[in-house]
């Protein structure tokens, strides 16, 4: 799998933690360790933790205080907690399920039953996990769908009325005007569509991702080459000063919509004659790669709102031009899909630079 499951392991004795722990390792599990139910409640806090494993006999605070304390925390509850105990009584057992424990595996334990164990509480907890940003997201679609594709809709609705209905004039300014405004609302509207089947594909389908090995100067060639009338309607120079000889790990078709919404970005919020500029630098590892306008920027509040808030976040361009907000939602999806890195600087009035920082193929 792409991803790797975390699992923290409880346990005051030292040599437990390592038997548990070399069994997880040899099967590629990322794990964390804690001798304490206090410690092991601190690394929760502070990690993304898929699975624990815990003893029930520690001193201070047992396994079963542990656990009642971890269902407790809104963060935390949802995380499974197999027992790793000798005590079998029937009593200690039901005491255990009672305090939030998904499951219980006796000591001396059976590295395949273990490991059996292991793997299905993760599918359970990682497949409701998925399925519960499937639902997030699909609310989110509805919402978009609700407000921002009615809206337009409407307005479409009722200049084919006025229209139909001749309130204008075919010769005057007027119904030339009126015919941009239903072709804009047209456009833009049919763009917020194919983005929201795009999203909804990706985020369906798993095997949407095919990471391979590619150039990318070719890649930003095309993006240029899609938003070229965009482009030229401002007066935009872009320039693609990516090296020929770079090449990244990707999944072709999803970097070109990271970069492709990236510079609509761009060029929304770049005044006429202004510049773009993609450019690359590289490490033995990673590829850094830098778009860069010479545009209105944006300021801390707004940065927050959409980087490390999440919110859906509207604004017209320099030119007016009509925005959805969905354009940096959908690139965040795409960047993790891609095991990719979004950093973004921008200054109020002086530009914007956004760097994708992706594996590097050689």
């Amino acid at each position: 799998m792409d991803y790797t499951p975390k699992i923290l392991i409880v346990d005051d004795n030292i040599e437990n933690l390592k038997v548990v722990g070399n069994i997880l390792q040899s099967e590629k599990f990322d794990i964390a360790v804690s001798l304490n139910g206090e410690s092991a409640i601190n690394i929760l806090l502070n990690n993304e933790i898929d699975l624990i494993l815990m003893d029930i006999m520690m001193p201070e605070i047992d396994g079963l205080e542990t656990c009642r304390r971890i269902k407790c925390i809104d963060s935390l509850k949802e995380i499974p907690l197999i027992f790793l105990t000798a005590k079998a009584q029937t009593n200690d057992i039901l005491e255990a399920f009672e305090a939030g424990g998904v499951d219980y595996i006796f000591k001396p334990f059976n590295r395949l039953e273990l490991l059996a164990r292991v793997n299905t509480h993760l599918d359970l907890f990682l497949s409701k996990r998925k399925l519960k940003e499937l639902y997030k997201n699909r609310d989110f679609i509805y919402s978009i769908i609700a407000h921002d594709i009615k809206s337009p809709f409407n307005k479409i609705t009722q200049f084919l009325q006025m229209l139909n209905e001749g309130y204008l004039d075919k010769d005057s300014g007027d119904y030339e005007a009126l015919l941009d405004l239903l072709n804009t609302e047209t456009q833009k509207t049919n763009e917020l569509i194919d983005e929201l089947i795009e999203w909804g594909q990706l985020l369906m389908n798993e095997n949407h991702n095919q990471l391979q090995s590619k150039h990318l100067k070719p890649i930003i060639d095309s993006v240029i080459t899609f938003l070229e009338h965009q482009s030229s309607s401002k007066a935009l120079e872009i320039q693609n000063n990516i090296d020929e000889k770079a090449k990244i790990i990707c999944d072709e078709r999803s970097i070109e919509v990271i970069f492709r919404n990236l510079l609509a970005n761009a060029i929304k919020f770049t005044p006429d004659g202004g510049k773009i500029t993609f450019s690359n630098e590289e490490n033995t590892q990673k590829v850094f790669i830098q778009l860069k306008d010479s545009g209105i920027g944006m300021t801390k509040e707004v940065l927050e709102k959409i980087f490390e808030n999440n919110e859906f976040y509207k604004t017209n361009g320099t030119n007016k031009e009509k925005g959805f907000g969905l354009g940096l939602l959908i690139i965040k999806d795409f960047v993790k899909k891609n095991n990719a890195e979004l950093k973004v600087d921008s200054i109020s009035e002086e530009g914007t630079t956004f760097t994708v920082i992706i594996d590097k193929s050689i």
